[in-house]
C-alpha cells in the first residue's frame, strides 16, 4: 500500500471519527437540557402544588415527617423529570444509531400530552381537597359533631382519586386501549387486594372512623392502648402526638379494633383521688380538710357538689375518697394541685399518709413451761486446773 493510499484511508478514519465524536457530543448536550428542564419545570409544577394543597415545603432535618400530599406531590415531579429525560434519550438515540425521528417525536408528543393530563388532574384534585378541608375548617370552628375530621379525610380521597384518574388517563395516551386497561387494573386490584388485606381492612375502618367519628383531630385519647392527641386520620392511619412530643402511628383497623377512650368529648369530667389516712388520725378532720380544699378552689362546680367518704378499711389504712366535678381542661392542673394541698393540710394538721409497712409479733404458748434457767457454775479452787 502506497502513501496516499494510507493518506486517504487516515483521512476517512478521522471524518468518520470526528463525526461519531460531535454526535456523542450533541447526544450529551441533549441529555443535559433534559435533564435540567425536567428539574426547572418539575421544581415550578411542585411549587404551585404545594400552594394549591395549603403544603410547606419539607425540608431535610424537620421534625415532622413527610405527608402523603408531600410524597404525591415527589412522585409527581419524579415523573416529570423522567419525561423530560425520555424525550432526550430518543434525540440521543436518533443522533447516535440513526433513531426514527418521527417515532421519538410521536413518543415525545404522547408523553407530553400524558404529562399534561397527569398534572392538570392532579393540581384539580389539590385545589378540590384543599377546598374540601378549608370548608371543613369552617365547619368545625362552628359545629362540635367532628365535621373537620370527615373533611379532611374526604379531602384526602379526592387527591388519592384524582391521580389515580390522571394516572390511567395519561395512560391512554401511550396507546393503552380503555377497556384492556380497565380489565389490567382490574385483574392488578384484585392481586393488590390479595396480598394487601391488612391495609385494606385499615381503610375500611378509616371509612368507619371518619363516618361514625369516635374522635376527631385535637382530641385527648386512649387508642390500642396509646395516649395522645390526635394529630392526623389518613385513609390507612391514625397519628397521634404524645404529651413528650413523639409521633405514634397506628392503623385504623387497629385502632377501630380496640377500645377506645375519649377524654375530649365530654366537656365536663369527674375528678376522683383516693386518700389514705392512719388508723389513729381524726377521719372528720381530714374530710373536712380534704372538703375545704376542693370547695374553696374556683374550678371546682358547685354542682354536682364535693362528695368526701369513708370508702375502705383497709388493712393498714382508713381509706377516703373525694369526688368533684370540674371542666375537662382544668382536669389534670386541679388534680395536681389539690393532692399538694392535701399533702401540705394533713402535715400542718398531724395527720399521717401510711405507708406500706411490716409489724412482726412474737406470742408465746401458755401451755408449754418455759425453760428452767441453767444453774450457775461453781468457782473452781485455786490452783486446780
Amino acid at each position: 500500500m502506497d502513501f496516499q493510499t494510507q493518506f486517504e484511508t487516515f483521512r476517512v478514519w478521522a471524518i468518520d471519527f470526528d463525526g461519531t465524536t460531535q454526535r456523542w457530543m450533541w447526544s450529551g448536550i441533549a441529555l443535559a437540557i433534559g435533564y435540567l428542564l425536567g428539574a426547572i419545570v418539575s421544581r415550578i409544577l411542585r411549587f404551585i402544588a404545594r400552594k394549591l394543597a395549603g403544603l410547606a415545603k419539607h425540608k431535610e432535618g424537620d421534625t415532622q415527617p413527610k405527608t402523603a400530599d408531600h410524597v404525591m406531590i415527589d412522585i409527581l415531579g419524579a415523573l416529570i423529570r423522567a419525561a423530560f429525560i425520555l424525550v432526550a434519550l430518543a434525540i440521543a438515540a436518533n443522533l447516535l444509531v440513526g433513531y426514527s425521528l418521527d417515532e421519538a417525536r410521536a413518543l415525545a408528543v404522547s408523553a407530553l400530552k400524558g404529562l399534561a393530563i397527569l398534572v392538570g388532574v392532579w393540581f384539580l384534585g389539590s385545589w378540590l381537597g384543599s377546598r374540601v378541608r378549608k370548608f371543613g375548617h369552617k365547619v368545625g370552628r362552628k359545629a362540635t359533631s367532628g365535621g373537620e375530621t370527615l373533611f379532611n379525610f374526604l379531602a384526602a380521597l379526592v387527591r388519592f382519586g384524582a391521580f389515580a384518574v390522571g394516572l390511567i388517563a395519561a395512560l391512554q395516551q401511550f396507546g393503552f386501549d380503555t377497556a384492556s386497561l380497565l380489565a389490567i387494573v382490574g385483574a392488578a386490584g384484585l392481586a393488590v387486594a390479595l396480598a394487601l388485606q391488612d391495609t385494606l381492612k385499615a381503610v375500611a375502618a378509616g371509612v368507619v372512623i371518619a363516618v361514625f367519628r369516635p374522635y376527631r383531630i385535637g382530641d385527648n385519647v386512649r387508642v390500642a392502648g396509646q395516649d395522645g392527641t390526635v394529630a392526623d386520620i389518613t385513609p390507612f392511619t391514625t397519628v397521634l402526638n404524645t404529651i413528650d412530643n413523639r409521633e405514634v402511628v397506628i392503623t385504623n383497623d387497629k385502632a377501630w379494633g380496640d377500645v377506645i377512650i375519649n377524654s375530649s368529648v365530654r366537656s365536663l369530667r369527674r375528678l376522683d383521688l383516693l386518700i389514705s389516712i392512719d388508723y389513729g388520725d381524726d377521719i372528720d378532720q381530714a374530710i373536712s380538710i380534704i372538703q375545704n380544699i376542693l370547695t374553696d378552689d374556683n374550678r371546682v362546680r358547685d354542682e354536682p357538689p364535693v362528695w368526701v367518704k369513708v370508702v375502705d378499711l383497709a388493712s393498714s389504712s382508713v381509706d377516703l375518697r373525694a369526688r368533684a366535678w370540674v371542666s375537662n381542661n382544668d382536669w389534670w392542673d386541679l388534680r395536681c394541685d389539690t393532692l399538694q394541698k392535701v399533702k401540705q393540710g394533713f402535715d400542718k394538721a398531724g395527720i399521717t399518709i401510711p405507708y406500706p409497712h411490716q409489724v412482726t409479733v412474737t406470742k408465746s404458748d401458755p401451755h408449754i413451761e418455759p425453760p428452767a434457767p441453767a444453774a450457775p457454775r461453781e468457782p473452781k479452787p485455786k490452783g486446780i486446773e
